[in-house]
């Protein structure tokens, strides 16, 4: 291993020191689980160490083809505290301001999906019911219209030719169908 490959990779750990204190930064402050789930612990702390040793082995295979040596792991120590000691405030301000104006944007495009697309389709078809809902409540109206003339003039023949005790029988029978047409009609009409 020649002297430029091991000034290569010791940069190359600084870097991956600073990569770890960020990437830790931000687990710490979006990820890592409150109070009351703290068995989430056992299973993101291992996941979140595994992720960075093989991303730091990822990156160390083609300069020295991942050797470890001591140096490698200071240098990855004095990287981390480089980005504790100067970088973290500024970074995580710049990542706040960066995930807020993302979560705004996302904001944004729902609330404008929703206005301009959602909403005026909720209408239109709300529209269409009510619509169709008139239309059958008035073809319903005519026809028990246009069928109650023929119905009187029947009933008025049925009068002359049947004995009254048959139309009393008749009449509760049309009585009756007559409530249960109309509560039918009601479920139909008056549905919403």
């Amino acid at each position: 291993m020649t002297l430029h490959e091991q000034y290569v990779s010791l940069i190359l750990m600084i870097v991956m020191g600073v990569w770890i204190g960020a990437s830790f930064s931000v687990y710490q402050r979006y990820v890592h689980p409150g109070r009351g789930r703290r068995w989430l612990l056992l299973i993101s702390d291992p996941l979140f160490w595994i992720v960075q040793a093989l991303l730091l082995f990822a990156l160390l295979m083609p300069v020295n083809e991942g050797q470890l040596r001591l140096y490698y792991f200071l240098g990855i120590a004095l990287g981390f505290a480089f980005y504790k000691a100067l970088l973290e405030r500024p970074f995580m301000r710049l990542f706040n301001r960066v995930m807020t104006a993302i979560v705004r944007t996302g904001r944004f495009i729902a609330k404008t999906v929703y206005q301009l697309f959602l909403y005026p389709l909720f209408f239109l078809l709300m529209l269409a019911y009510r619509l169709c809902r008139m239309t059958v409540s008035v073809v319903l109206k005519i026809l028990l219209f246009l069928l109650a003339i023929p119905l009187k003039i029947l009933k008025g023949l049925i009068r002359l030719i049947v004995p009254n005790h048959w139309l009393i029988f008749l009449r509760d029978t049309g009585i009756r169908i007559r409530q249960k047409f109309r509560q039918w009609m009601s479920v139909l009409i008056k549905r919403k």
